[in-house]
């Protein structure tokens, strides 16, 4: 792989070779005798002078860096950028002509050198400043990229901290919540709590093996599931009945960690803990129109009232999360059904790579 050194010496090179080719055309062909002249000559009088600019380059660039056209110097850098261009194109003609003198393209004597300054310096001295706006452009161009990228980078360093934030919230909140069940069981099965406290160990083992991405595979997240509802089927025994249904398809598609436990919790203590006989759950999820859609539906009273009422810590970190990692390009809605009970549809753009 070539430096960017080398691939700058090559851009340059190209660059005056093709004014050179360029410009010996036009004085081939364009101009009328006594000033034109035969094809190869003046191909090789261009190719000197724009080949002598091509290696002045890095002269004008390191003027440039120095003397820059920016408030409080935009005087001195002005006066420098006129002075270093009158003395750049004499000496580049000065070259050019003994140059050209030795290769016989030129006849010898002062005269010859005069007369190459009076022809030349008018149409070379503006080569000068093409050379150095052509560096700022690029230069500009350069920091702007830059400082996108820089900002692009802050901008996801500063959603991580966001999301990490959230789930900091989130897995507290479910960990109380399940400690407190397992003091309960302590008094009345310490054979129950102890199942549940192993189940609860290899639950945070699994959110902790997760915890660096702020995203997993629907795979993951449904194993991560699964332990979180063995615990609850310790607790509620017969009560829970759940139903989980996954298009195999859907599997390795993507969205956020730990998003669908708080979901479950939340139907499990709003819609089913509530009745002596428990209740159902079913669970869902498909690729819809380009969508990983999932749908959480439980047999309990809905929703009654405000929406708050159903809608605790974890459900409103989950809708935060959602929001943060997709914007609009994401679907979080919880619905009545008309047969009673509640209807959870996530839906995110279906992807198999970190967001």
């Amino acid at each position: 792989m070539r430096s960017p050194r080398a691939i700058a010496a090559l851009l340059i090179f190209a660059a005056s070779t093709l004014a050179g080719v360029y410009f010996a055309t036009q004085l081939a062909v364009a101009y009328p005798p006594p000033i034109a002249r035969p094809f190869g000559e003046a191909l090789a009088i261009n190719l000197t002078y724009y080949y002598l600019w091509g290696l002045l380059v890095p002269a004008v660039i390191f003027i440039a860096r120095r003397f820059r056209f920016e408030r409080g110097t935009l005087g001195i850098s002005l006066i420098v950028h006129a002075f270093s261009s009158v003395v750049f194109t004499l000496a580049e003609i000065a070259v050019a002509e003994m140059i050209l003198t030795l290769l016989r393209a030129r006849h010898p004597g002062p005269k010859g050198f005069v007369d190459a300054i009076t022809n030349n310096f008018h149409s070379s001295l503006p080569t000068y400043w093409v050379i150095l706006f052509g560096y700022y452009a690029f230069d500009y161009y350069v920091k702007y990229r830059d400082r996108e990228l820089r900002a692009s980078q802050l901008e996801t360093r500063l959603s991580r901290a966001q999301l990490q934030a959230l789930k900091m919230q989130l897995n507290p909140h479910f960990l109380f919540n399940t400690l407190n069940t397992i003091s309960s069981l302590m008094y009345s099965d310490i054979e129950a709590a102890d199942r549940m406290m192993t189940r609860l160990s290899e639950l945070l083992r699994l959110s902790l093996e997760k915890e660096a991405s702020p995203e997993v595979t629907l795979k993951e997240e449904i194993d991560l599931l699964e332990r979180y509802l063995e615990i609850e089927r310790i607790r509620f025994e017969d009560r829970l009945r759940v139903r989980v249904e996954i298009d195999p398809a859907a599997l390795e598609a993507r969205l956020p960690n730990f998003s669908l436990q708080p979901l479950v919790e939340n139907a499990i203590i709003h819609g089913i803990a509530s009745r002596p006989e428990g209740g159902k759950l079913d669970i869902a999820a498909a690729r819809r129109n380009g969508m990983l859609e999932i749908r959480l539906r439980d047999d309990g009273p809905g929703l009654s009232g405000e929406m708050p009422r159903r809608e605790g810590i974890g459900v409103a970190n989950t809708r935060a999360r959602l929001s943060q990692l997709y914007g609009e390009r994401h679907r979080f809605e919880m619905t009545n059904m008309p047969e009673g009970g509640l209807l959870v549809t996530i839906a995110v753009p279906f992807h198999t790579s970190d967001a």
